[in-house]
């Protein structure tokens, strides 16, 4: 029975990878698409699904905004689970016009959840990383800051190459996938990935500095930014000079598909954790409308490797949301290393070699949901959540633990 709900929800994952696509062919200026093209930082979903936004033209300028609005409850059982009424959100606010042969675009992206997610946590089974009042984040997901992103970028033609230079106090350097909050397969999903500090969660860094350029299907981009993650103080900009850098590649061969590969070395990242990190991540995601929708899939990994301990850690990841008129379904599954379920020392001062060994679990999560529009951009859904992991682990998370999450959902 579990054998063939698995390949059901294999087939649902990868199939839209195989639909068939019309091409659309756009007009205008190639520096202005190219930005208006983009998520957060120089990161692009499938140009066949395009971010939803309101529009309009002031004095040359066009401005535009999005935004995403989720009022969730949790629960989870087993020793570790808990229940949790919170609000995820966010909103993005984008000014661009064309400057000579080129474009310049500014974008913000601010997120009240320091203010809807109380206790600087809501439960997330499994989910680790960052700290809330001095403490690691264990079974729990932090808040995103207020600051989000507060970016300019400028885009030109350069004979038959686009060139871009990304600056931001505070944005997401070019390293891994569209992060979750914003890629289109994980849409209708409110809760954060379990690998998010493995693929994305550099989506908001300090000190970004990133240039690149495109040529047809390719493009390539390097970054310099801050290494260190966002402190618990949500509110304020976080800062620091750059420290750590960050190389990618982008093909894009088709409107629907799209793919990465990057590599990241993040200086002294994790705020109790010393040492440096690497990070390698590689993603495909495929994107097609429908007559009354729209279908987004994406295939992602990642590895880090830490310092600290001298480990490597590995993350798998597909997800898919299947728009049909007012119906959405979505799917994800994860296959996780995770080696913070349980405090541990850390060694001070200078890392030493050889570095003491943690006990690393691997994790695996099966998540389905279903939402229902009820008006225009506003729905209600669910999702349901169970995991597989390592039998020694039942003492502290039971048998067969199960997540519950039912939300209100609200989109520009």
């Amino acid at each position: 029975m579990f054998r063939r709900f698995r390949l059901a929800f294999v087939l649902f994952v990868a199939l839209p990878l195989l639909a068939q696509h019309e091409h659309h062919h756009h007009s205008g200026n190639v520096a202005e698409l190219f930005l208006l093209g983009q998520t957060s930082g120089t990161a692009a979903n499938p140009p066949a699904l395009p971010m939803e936004m309101l529009m309009t033209r002031r004095a040359g300028w066009q401005l535009m905004a999005h935004g995403f609005l989720s009022i969730d409850n949790t629960q989870a059982d087993g020793p570790r689970g808990r229940e949790k009424t919170f609000a995820t959100n966010w909103g993005m606010f984008v000014a661009e016009r064309p400057v000579g042969r080129g474009a310049l675009l500014f974008r913000s992206m601010l997120s009240l959840e320091p203010a809807t997610i109380s206790d600087r946590v809501y439960p997330l089974l499994f989910q680790t990383g960052e700290t809330a009042f001095g403490r690691q984040i264990i079974d729990g997901q932090h808040p995103h800051d207020f600051f989000m992103e507060l970016a300019a970028e400028y885009a030109r033609p350069v004979g038959r190459s686009l060139v871009f230079v990304y600056l931001a106090p505070v944005g997401d350097p070019a390293l891994g996938p569209v992060a979750y909050p914003h890629r289109e397969s994980a849409m209708e999903m409110p809760q954060a990935v379990l690998g998010h500090h493995f693929q994305d969660s550099t989506h908001i860094a300090s000190s970004v500095i990133t240039a690149g350029v495109q040529y047809g299907i390719a493009r390539f981009e390097a970054s310099s930014f801050y290494g260190g993650e966002p402190d618990e103080d949500r509110w304020d900009l976080d800062g620091g000079l750059p420290s750590s850098a960050s190389a990618r590649l982008t093909l894009t061969p088709t409107r629907t598909l799209s793919g990465q590969v990057s590599f990241g070395y993040l200086s002294k990242p994790e705020k109790l954790e010393p040492g440096d990190q690497k990070r390698w991540t590689a993603s495909v995601s495929h994107g097609v409308p429908l007559t009354h929708g729209r279908w987004a899939t994406s295939l992602i990994w990642g590895r880090i490797y830490k310092e600290s301990h001298d480990n490597v850690l590995e993350s798998y990841l597909a997800e898919s949301t299947l728009n049909v008129g007012r119906h959405w379904l979505s799917a994800r599954f994860e296959n996780v290393q995770k080696d913070e379920l349980f405090p541990h020392p850390h060694p001070t001062g200078r890392i030493e070699r050889p570095a003491r060994p943690v006990s690393t679990f691997r994790i695996q999560s099966y998540t389905v949901g279903y939402t229902l529009d009820v008006w225009r951009r506003v729905g209600v859904g669910a999702n349901y959540t169970w995991y597989r992991f390592p039998a020694i682990l039942q003492g502290f998370y039971g048998e067969d633990p199960r997540s519950m999450m039912v939300y209100l959902r609200a989109r520009m």
